[in-house]
């Protein structure tokens, strides 16, 4: 495993064992067996570690994009996408993802913007899902994308809000379903 990869998966398992605030730059590079020097060659910061980590997220979807070739419909890959970001995420628990919303209120880190791959992907799928009749909100499918990504940001806030004492998943597809205005046979929050 290369240094950097090293370091960034261990500040992350420090920071959920831990809690952010709990782990310092000597924590992980005494976890590590690195010297600051190096740290600060691969990251910045702690925060710079926390701000690639969705980065990291969009740029290992090799295996939910496999995993779309075996489902049967558009709204199940369109799920599939959401699932494994809203996974990702909660995996760091609400601490992080705190941390995270601070760092980007204090300074945009540009860390929300629309990631463009995973953006044209999940555009092209929402207007297959039209085209079948799956989704029957025929509004512009990128219109659509971009209402239903700052609502997971609206949900991921209220989740950190809350502490993670909040149902996020099954409140956002909640309300995927109806802004998609999903076919209701497909339908599993509503």
């Amino acid at each position: 495993m290369a240094t950097k990869d090293k370091v960034f998966s261990t500040a992350v398992g420090l920071f959920i064992e831990k809690g952010y605030n709990n782990v310092t730059i000597n924590d992980i590079c005494d976890a590590c067996e690195i010297t600051k020097p190096t740290f600060y060659y691969h990251f910045k910061s702690k925060q710079d570690i926390i701000l690639h980590y969705y980065d990291h997220v969009i740029e290992n979807l090799t295996p939910v994009l496999i995993q779309m070739l075996d489902t049967s419909s558009h709204w199940e890959q369109i799920l599939l996408l959401f699932d494994n970001l809203v996974g990702n995420i909660m995996e760091l628990g609400s601490d992080i993802n705190s941390q995270l919303l601070i760092i980007n209120l204090q300074e945009n880190q540009r860390t929300f913007d629309l990631r463009r791959d995973l953006e044209e992907l999940a555009i092209k799928i929402i207007e297959m899902a039209q085209e079948k009749n799956q989704i029957r909100n025929k509004n512009n499918a990128k219109q659509l994308y971009e209402a239903a990504a700052y609502m997971f940001t609206g949900y991921e806030f209220m989740w950190c809000v809350l502490k993670g004492d909040f149902n996020w998943k099954e409140n956002y597809y909640r309300s995927l379903e109806a802004l998609f205005d999903v076919e209701p046979s497909l339908r599993k929050y509503s």
